[in-house]
């Protein structure tokens, strides 16, 4: 079972009522960065990440079978995917990958 795929449609509304709750709550996980060479690493931070998920207005909110969120911004070439999870004191950044598309989400719905 891909426990990755996207089950429901969140909404920027509840996407921001998180970030609203968690916003000085907000890790970044200890795998999040693994797949950046070490020069890339010196380029982009943990706190990009962070500032990412609270400043840019996502274009697509998903929830993932496993629980986690999967959020999506536009970027020049393709989407910049951020996943994360809600634990119960705080908001931890997953990881992140560059992606070509973003499923279509308006075909799950909004689940509040």
């Amino acid at each position: 079972m891909n426990t990755t795929k996207i089950i429901e449609s969140v909404s920027i509304q509840r996407f921001k009522d998180i970030l609203s709750k968690y916003k000085s709550k907000i890790k970044v996980g200890p795998h999040a960065l693994d797949h950046l060479s070490d020069s890339q690493r010196k380029v982009f931070k943990e706190e990009d990440l962070i500032n990412i998920l609270l400043r840019e207005t996502p274009r697509g909110i998903g929830l993932q079978r496993n629980g986690r969120y999967a959020v999506f911004f536009r970027r020049k070439e393709g989407f910049l995917r951020i996943i994360f999870e809600v634990k119960k004191d705080r908001l931890v950044i997953i990881t992140f990958i560059n992606t070509d598309y973003m499923p279509n989400l308006k075909l799950l719905g909004d689940k509040k």
